[in-house]
């Protein structure tokens, strides 16, 4: 069974669909972004024969905005506490987590803060050390192709993000190391439709290399070792989240286990779909 409504949150009203499952704990999946919609996770519906799982928008973007046309809050405690209003609308005890890209930023900072209510963590492909985030991009771009690797500094060099030249070095990088696949889904193409590309400028910044925007010092890093809970680490392994940043996660989480998926970029949900849910439903599981 299928549940779709919205939820009143201190950043605006927020649109989520819920399938029901065998289990009273559910897995509530958080998108990125910030602000790039839902869509791209229903994949993950799948696993409702384990757990009910939850897939919502954030406040601003995507079936949300029919309720909350803009964001009302810009802040990374806006989004922890979205995610707590959707949690007691919905009446759920506890929580198990799921947050793909910006979105495992959002579910370590509600650990933190609301340690009671998660059961567990699926740090996916995440961004929460964005000052490595940035040199692990530095680092993918110096292995392009001489021509987009020089379009691609000069731009981030002058803030010169819209020239042609440098758009199509992009579309390089995003192909080799956002996606991961030759023809976009039709999950992915929705998700970027109805993006709320205000909410990512102010967060993020003016692409995934260009991070400019609030959270440009954020590290979530030092912190982890405070995170109890099991938690499993993933990504791509040609993911712009690396491989490697994931392990070192992965190490300073106490209670923890990591999962490269060797033909993925930043959507192993994706390009291994099967994969990637068994991998979640057996952590889940134990």
């Amino acid at each position: 069974m299928t549940e779709t409504g919205f939820v009143s949150s201190p950043a605006g009203e927020l649109y989520f669909e819920q399938m029901h499952g065998p289990n009273a704990t559910p897995l509530v999946c958080i998108h990125g972004g910030p602000g790039f919609t839902g869509y791209y996770l229903e994949p993950l519906f799948e696993l409702s024969t384990v757990v009910p799982v939850v897939i919502y928008d954030q406040a601003g973007c995507g079936r949300s905005r029919q309720r909350c046309p803009v964001r009302k809050l810009f802040t990374v405690d806006g989004f922890v506490e979205e995610l707590e209003a959707l949690r007691k609308a919905r009446g759920f005890e506890a929580m198990h987590l799921l947050g793909h890209s910006f979105g495992g930023l959002i579910a370590g900072e509600y650990a933190l803060k609301y340690p009671e209510r998660v059961s567990s963590i699926i740090f996916a492909c995440v961004s929460i050390d964005i000052p490595r985030w940035v040199a692990d991009g530095e680092r993918l771009v110096s292995q392009l192709p001489l021509i987009q690797k020089m379009v691609l500094r000069e731009g981030l060099r002058t803030g010169q993000y819209n020239s042609p030249q440098f758009l199509a070095a992009l579309a390089v990088y995003y192909q080799k190391h956002v996606y991961g696949f030759e023809d976009k889904p039709a999950s992915i193409i929705k998700a970027e439709a109805e993006a709320d590309s205000q909410t990512y400028q102010i967060m993020w910044g003016a692409n995934e290399l260009a991070v400019t925007g609030l959270v440009k010092d954020y590290n979530l890093a030092p912190r982890l070792e405070l995170i109890w809970q099991p938690s499993l680490c993933v990504c791509g392994r040609f993911d712009e989240a690396t491989p490697e940043a994931h392990q070192f996660f992965t190490s300073q989480l106490p209670n923890s286990r990591c999962h490269i998926f060797e033909n993925s970029a930043h959507h192993p949900q994706l390009t291994e779909r099967e994969g990637f849910l068994r991998v979640v439903s057996e952590f889940l599981g134990s």
